[in-house]
């Protein structure tokens, strides 16, 4: 099973004075522009809440945290969860497919991301997102 792959976009950031602006696709080449572009979705997350909880048996996912903090949990190819505290608005998580995960807020603002999904061509196809609980809440 491949890992989980956390990304420096710190090269990749247009900076200045009013703030950040990252364009994901002139960094990163799509293998299936229209399954991105489909699955392309803004997420909040309020402190204490939890989204995910699951795996995509034939799909990619990408998330970056662009405002507050996450707790990043995933499932190692040995069952074992390993988190990692998602903060700087420098970093993409690349999931591979067949991984799974989680994102827990734990707070105090709200926590915002993107995220979308690209076929992957392996897994079963008929489901896009298929439960797994790392974190109970």
């Amino acid at each position: 099973m491949a890992e989980v792959e956390f990304i420096d976009l710190a090269p990749h950031l247009n900076e200045d004075p009013r703030g950040l602006a990252y364009f994901p696709w002139q960094t990163q080449e799509l293998r299936d522009p229209a399954s991105a572009l489909r699955t392309f979705h803004l997420i909040s997350i309020v402190p204490g809440q939890v989204r995910g909880n699951h795996f995509h048996p034939a799909y990619e996912e990408w998330l970056y945290v662009f405002h507050g903090r996450g707790i990043f949990r995933w499932e190692t190819g040995t069952a074992e969860v390993r988190e990692r505290l998602i903060a700087d608005g420098r970093t993409m998580i690349r999931i591979p497919p067949g991984v799974a995960h989680a994102i827990e807020n734990p707070g105090p603002e709200i926590l915002y991301l993107i995220a979308w999904r690209e076929r992957s061509g392996t897994g079963a196809a008929e489901l896009e997102s298929v439960p797994k609980i790392l974190v109970h809440r």
